[in-house]
Parts: structure tokens; sequence; C-alpha cells
């Protein structure tokens, strides 16, 4: 991910659909594990909001504002038993890019139209949502 910008994590684990799933930093010991203590709707815990998905058995896991700092390794987890936890390892990188502004503001009236440019590397995939109530950013168009 780039600083500034939000990234998505899906952490899968179809098997244990309705049991507990986190997330974790290793470097801290994964002594804060973050989960969102409900299933099936968006919660807000410290800097990331996380959605436990029991249809799926996916744990989603949004960062809003990525820091150079959230840069590491994790572990994305499930709590099969008291005893028994299953985990992927999960690597994020956090790349800094000054050339490109992280946010960019325009203005219309209601029914004016409004034009809106975004100055991305060619290479990249471009991303267009909007935030919902729970600051996640929902997709309205996307392309390569």
């Amino acid at each position: 991910g780039y600083s500034g910008g939000g990234l998505m994590i899906k952490c899968e684990h179809p098997q244990y659909k309705t049991k507990p799933k986190y997330i974790c930093k290793e470097s801290d010991g994964c002594s804060e594990r973050k989960n969102p203590g409900v299933q099936d709707e968006w919660m807000e815990n410290g800097d990331v909001s996380l959605y436990d998905d029991t249809r799926a058995g996916v744990l989603m896991v949004f960062f809003r504002e990525l820091k150079a700092a959230d840069a590491g390794t994790y572990r994305c987890g499930v709590n099969v038993s008291h005893y028994t936890e299953r985990f992927t390892e999960l690597q994020l990188n956090v790349k800094h890019d000054a050339k490109f502004p992280k946010s960019v503001t325009e203005s219309a009236h209601l029914g004016e139209e409004v034009s809106i440019t975004c100055q991305i590397p060619e290479e990249h995939n471009v991303h267009f949502c909007k935030e919902d109530d729970n600051h996640i950013c929902q997709n309205i168009s996307s392309s390569k």
C-alpha cells in the first residue's frame, strides 16, 4: 500500500466461518489482537475497521490511512478452540510517493457537474470510491 492511502486485506478461513477471527502485528508479540467483537457488522478498532463475515468465513481489515509504522508482519487468524488457533502470516509494505497527492478537493453546487482529476502512474490500478459512514471506501469504479 501507499502512505496516506487505504488498504483492504481479506483473511480467508472458510472452514471456520463462525469462529472469532483476529489480526495482530508480530513485532509487538501479537499482544493486541484486533477483533471486531461482533460478527457480520463493520466495527472500528483503533486505526482499522474490521468485518467478520460469517457467511464466507472471511475477516476483512481496512486500513484507513496507511502510515510507515503500519508496515510489518501480521498474523491473520482464527480461534478454533481455547487451545488451538490457525493463522496466516502476511507482510505489509508501505511505500511513499511524494509526486502524487493523497487527496483532491473539488466543489460543485447541487445539480452541477464536477470533474475530478487524479495523477496516478500508468502501471497502477485506479479505484474510485466513496467513503461510507464506517470509513470504508465503497468501490464506484475501477480500471487497469
